[in-house]
């Protein structure tokens, strides 16, 4: 849609915050949503107004950590995406700018566009899909869109191939601001937290150090499991805990669901297992981390840092760690508890934050994140 309202940057200029909105497929805990969060998070902090709207389904969210960042939450319960409630209060905020992504809400996005002609931000959170039709294909994202947007490189070139009259911008989550550092604590006991939903797809790794936890248990006395996450194989996680919690005679391993914050668990961990941007936070919380998602990577170190993250622990590049070999993930927790030394591993996740912390800096991105508002 063409309009003919005034540019994002001559907003900019005429004022010091806008009103920029983020819309949500819905109030779960993913990929998508944490995205939402950590920008939506930055950008208030910068002094813009934000408000994420998207409608309930029953399932945990991140609406009282956006209400604690100062982000106004407009949610009702709904079967639809665009619902009119969900619209009107929208349209009730005014927005300059909306932030959508490019797979769920974007059929709510187009109907506030539609009644606002705000500038409406795109982001990308898989490769674009070409085959996909209606209100979600790649023709309507491209028609109602004035900026595209996407965290990781893989993905990024993937929408610069496409050749659009749009700007493509690679723009990093802004993580800092959600992440406090607390020291390190002793070895013992040995406290393992596993970060990630729990599907086919993104969690063998967790299931592993779940179906080896007798073993683990006997190479390390004092270990504690303590798996953060949700999805459809939580009920096996739940069988594998029990059988090894009977076997060890030991409620060492719990499993404990969905949690909307990290950052407890985060500060009660010896060592963090996690993937792509769960392991970016612990490793910003300074904690030891065994990277971990779909594939198996091991430990994080200084030598590997950069590769590591530099596609979200190597999912959308195609470099793949030791797929079928879960024993990366075992020996590397039995290697560190043998050689934990405090101080030398508070040192190196100290020194691990300091070089990762430039790049998901919250401060910084959200100002990139102006500067391409400005641009639109």
């Amino acid at each position: 849609m063409q309009t003919d309202t005034m540019s994002v940057s001559e907003l900019l200029k005429r004022k010091a915050r806008m009103n920029i909105l983020f819309c949500g497929e819905g109030f779960i805990i993913d990929g998508v949503a944490s995205y939402n969060l950590y920008l939506s998070a930055a950008l208030r902090q910068a002094g813009h107004q934000v408000a994420i709207v998207g409608r309930w389904a029953g399932f945990n969210g991140f609406q009282e950590r956006h209400r604690q960042a100062g982000v106004k939450v407009i949610q009702c319960a709904s079967l639809t995406v665009d619902n009119a409630w969900l619209v009107k209060q929208a349209l009730a905020f005014k927005p300059d700018v909306i932030v959508s992504d490019s797979r769920r809400s974007f059929p709510l996005t187009l109907r506030i566009y539609e009644a606002t002609g705000a500038k409406v931000v795109t982001v990308f959170h898989d490769p674009p899909q070409l085959e996909r039709e209606g209100e979600r294909s790649i023709e309507i994202i491209i028609a109602n869109s004035h900026a595209w947007v996407t965290s990781e490189k893989p993905i990024y070139h993937e929408l610069k191939k496409l050749n659009v009259d749009l700007p493509v911008h690679w723009i990093q989550r802004p993580i800092t601001a959600m992440c406090r550092p607390t020291p390190l604590p002793p070895r013992d006991p040995f406290h393992v937290v596993c970060l990630g939903r729990l599907s086919g797809w993104k969690s063998p790794g967790l299931r592993a150090i779940v179906e080896k936890a007798a073993e683990l248990k006997q190479a390390i006395p004092s270990l504690r499991i303590t798996v953060v996450g949700g999805g459809r194989r939580q009920v096996n996680f739940w069988i594998d805990a029990m059988k090894a919690n009977i076997q060890m005679q030991e409620r060492f391993v719990r499993i404990l669901g969905t949690k909307s914050n990290p950052q407890p668990f985060l500060e009660q961990a010896t060592v963090v297992c996690a993937g792509a941007t769960a392991a970016i936070e612990a490793i910003l919380s300074e904690r030891p981390v065994v990277a971990l998602s779909g594939f198996w990577m091991g430990e994080v170190t200084p030598e590997n840092l950069e590769q590591g993250v530099s596609t979200h622990f190597a999912e959308r590049a195609g470099e793949f760690y030791m797929r079928d070999n879960p024993r990366v993930v075992i020996d590397a927790l039995i290697n560190l508890y043998r050689r934990w030394d405090n101080g030398k591993m508070a040192e190196q996740a100290s020194r691990l934050r300091r070089k990762l912390a430039h790049d998901f800096d919250s401060q910084s991105i959200a100002k990139t994140f102006e500067g391409m508002l400005a641009s639109i």
